[in-house]
């Protein structure tokens, strides 16, 4: 096992259990909603249509993690 792959796994362990939630959260509300039209977005999705974006949040934490790889590394070989 490499040197990155427990780190990986955590990564990965915590992005699935947060989008479980996320889902269970939603179906939640999918249940409880009595009308056939879906229900008007809240003010902070209005305001921030990209802050609740599952790939854009895959894309940030995705970067964050190879940016701590590359100082690592060249910290480390320095």
């Amino acid at each position: 096992m490499g040197v990155w792959t427990w780190p990986l796994i955590f990564v990965v362990i915590l992005i699935s259990a947060i989008s479980f939630i996320w889902t269970l959260k939603i179906a939640k509300n999918q249940g409880a909603q009595s009308g056939p039209y879906d229900e008007s977005y809240s003010e902070t999705v209005e305001n921030n249509p990209t802050m609740l974006n599952p790939i854009i949040w895959c894309y940030i934490i995705s970067g964050i993690f190879m940016g701590i790889v590359i100082i690592y590394y060249i910290l480390l070989y320095r």
